[in-house]
This record gives C-alpha cells, sequence and structure tokens, in this order.
C-alpha cells in the first residue's frame, strides 16, 4: 500500500515558533548561484522562506546549470563574498550562517576569517563537492582547507554519503561520522540518499557517536537541490530556537516532504517543491 504522503502544511505549522510579535529571524547564505533555481543561494531562499526565515546572501561563485548538470562556474572573489557577508551582518542581527558551495581553498580561508569574527553565530555547512549531475565544484586543496579550517567553527554539516567518505578518508559512514566530529565539526548529519534499498537512513553524529539515525522511504527519482534543501531547513529550525535533534528531525521530514511532490520542469533532475501549500496539493 503506498505510504500516506507527508502533510507539507503541518509541517510549516511545526516549524514554526507561536506567533511572535516582531521580524522573522534572519538566516545568511553563504554560496553559489543557480540560475535554475533548483540549488544553491536561490534553493535556499525558497526553503527560509517557506518555513517563515528571512534569508540573505553572499554570492561564492556564478555557474552556468541546468536541471540536468552544472556546465560551467566562475569564483567570485573572496573578498567581495566577505564583503557581501560582512556587509548584511553588521547591518542585522543573524541567527545562522548556512555555508553551501565555497569551490576553492582561497573562498575557505576568507569565510573561515569571517567566521572568526562572528564565534556567537551557529554555522551549519553543507559541503558541496560535486554537482548532482557530476561536475566536480571543488578546486584543489578544497578538501584540505575544509578539514582543517572550516570544520573547527562548524556547528553541523550536511554531507551526503560520498561527500562525507570524500572528506574523511574512512571506509565507511559510522567511522566517517565520528571522524568529522574529532576534527571538529561538532555535529554531523549524513544524509542517506546515495545509498540503495528502500529506505534512507540518515545518520546523526555528536562527540564521535552514532547518536540517532532517522529513517525514511527512498522516492524514484533524482532530485536537484534536495542537499540545500536540507541544509537550509535545518537552519531555518536552529534560527528559530530548536534544540538540534528537533531542528534535524524536522528538516529531514520538511526536505522528505518537497521531494514526495517534486514536480520535473527540463530534461534532468526533478525540482523540490518547497512551497507545496502554495500550489494546492492534497494530502493523498
Amino acid at each position: 500500500m503506498p505510504k500516506k504522503a507527508i502533510s507539507y502544511d503541518s509541517l510549516r505549522r511545526e516549524s514554526h515558533h507561536p506567533e511572535v510579535a516582531g521580524p522573522p529571524p534572519v538566516v545568511l547564505s553563504i554560496a553559489g548561484s543557480d540560475p535554475s533555481a533548483g540549488a544553491g543561494l536561490q534553493a535556499d531562499l525558497l526553503t527560509l522562506a517557506s518555513l517563515g526565515v528571512h534569508g540573505c546572501t553572499a554570492v561564492t561563485a556564478l555557474t552556468v546549470q541546468d536541471s540536468v548538470n552544472v556546465r560551467a562556474y566562475t569564483p567570485v572573489n573572496p573578498e567581495h563574498t566577505v564583503a557581501q557577508a560582512r556587509a548584511v551582518l553588521e547591518d542585522m542581527s543573524i541567527r545562522v550562517i548556512k555555508i553551501g558551495m565555497l569551490g576553492s581553498a582561497a573562498m575557505v580561508a576568507a569565510v573561515r576569517a569571517l567566521l572568526a569574527d562572528y564565534p556567537q553565530i551557529p554555522v551549519v555547512l553543507d559541503p558541496i563537492l560535486v554537482a548532482g549531475g557530476g561536475t566536480a565544484l571543488a578546486e584543489t586543496g578544497l578538501r584540505e582547507a575544509l578539514v582543517a579550517y572550516l570544520l573547527p567553527q562548524v556547528t553541523v554539516m550536511t554531507p551526503n554519503g560520498p561527500e562525507a567518505l570524500a572528506l574523511s578518508g574512512a571506509d565507511d559512514l559510522p567511522a566517517a561520522g565520528a571522524w568529522l566530529n574529532h576534527h571538529g565539526a561538532e555535529w554531523v548529519l549524513i544524509s542517506g540518499g546515495h545509498d540503495e534499498g528502500p529506505e534512507l537512513e540518515n545518520m546523526l553524529f555528536h562527540g564521535e557517536t552514532l547518536q540517532r539515525t532517522f529513517r525514511q522511504s527512498r522516492l524514484p527519482h533524482r532530485y536537484h537541490g534536495s542537499g540545500c534543501t536540507l541544509a537550509s531547513a535545518l537552519a531555518a529550525g536552529l534560527a528559530r530556537g530548536l534544540a538540534m535533534e528537533e531542528a534535524v528531525a524536522r528538516a529531514l521530514d520538511f526536505t522528505h516532504a518537497c521531494l514526495v511532490h517534486a514536480y520535473q520542469l527540463g530534461k534532468g533532475q526533478y525540482f523540490p517543491d518547497r512551497f507545496l501549500g502554495a500550489r494546492g496539493h492534497r494530502e493523498e
């Protein structure tokens, strides 16, 4: 029997705290731009807006991509990226910094220096190494720079399985999660979308120990920007004051709901429906 679709509207309601007077919480996304709006900064903004959070951005790269793959990308001068971020940080109260595509060791170094000036702000890192279509998005030295310089500043990182193995050099995911904790990341959520079998196993690590496994049904398609959606939804939960495990659980549920109702716009991957309620879908 088909599994009952997840209620998108209920997830949105649960992701919000009770109504409080005043402006929404603010998350700063430091990531690359995707003209198809499936991934990157555009995906971050759509996710954050859907969850009632104001998103600000600092661009790290301009990509040429569609639903199939990234065709090319041009890195932004790291000084310009940091200048964008500082302009926002000096003007607004940023609750969480979410980091996506960095692309180079030079960008890592620049972002590291920026984060050092704001140690009180939680950091969500989505360590993007390869596009969904297979194009490498990491220049030589990026992996080493991420591990040595950025992981110690990370509150929670959200690698998929291949990224966790590539960053850690470990032979299996439990060892990879523990290794990434040991090298600085306070929490590590390894998503299970790249495994096989009828269920995904999303593993949350803390203190070099597997704290909890979140199981979800595996869906049939390939999706453009699912990792960006997950990391941004997690950032939104933290920005609203949720404890880590609760923020992770709700971000996974939200992302899964978006993928259940994903749509195909082009010739490649499906796009997560981050505004399912607004498009008028009904629960099945």
